[in-house]
């Protein structure tokens, strides 16, 4: 996926690309929230990693959103997936009771790799993403933070999914 990203980055002019290290698929974003916060949504996580196995993905397509057109955010896409879906609906039903809102948009497994930050201009052609097969077998609650570095990223920890 590195060496796709890489070869997009000429072809496209006003993006801030993110670093291969911070790209990461994001099931749940919790905003705002102190420690005892995120103590309840380690519990809630670690009991849905006991209930749910460990799955494949693949990468499909590159896309934007809201559209590729006028992105504000671009992608590489993944392909539809039952158990991710099902996963990630379960942690937004489980999280509702902590008071996070229930997410209204319908979830697209997606992993973003730029943000636009000035006038979007595709210069040349965009290859496919070649459609590479991954395994999932872990999760991660990561604390978010803005720094005038773009966002830092520290993992709180790690489940594993039942196997």
């Amino acid at each position: 996926m590195g060496e796709y990203v890489n070869a997009l980055k000429p072809c496209i002019d006003g993006v801030t690309w993110e670093e291969y290290e911070k790209l990461h698929v994001t099931l749940k974003f919790l905003g705002e929230g102190g420690e005892s916060t995120a103590a309840q949504v380690s519990d809630i996580l670690e009991n849905l990693c006991l209930k749910n196995s460990p799955f494949n993905m693949r990468i499909t397509r590159f896309g934007g959103f809201p559209g590729l057109d006028k992105p504000r955010v671009l992608y590489i896409g993944l392909s539809p997936n039952k158990e991710l879906s099902t996963f990630q609906k379960d942690i937004d039903q489980e999280l509702e009771a902590l008071g996070l809102k229930m997410e209204n948009r319908r979830f697209i497994p997606h992993i973003t790799v730029g943000r636009v930050k000035k006038r979007f201009e595709v210069k040349k052609a965009l290859a496919t993403p070649e459609r590479i097969d991954f395994h999932i077998s872990e999760i991660e609650l990561i604390k978010s933070e803005l720094s005038s570095k773009g966002s830092m990223y520290t993992p709180l920890k790690v489940f594993d999914l039942a196997d």
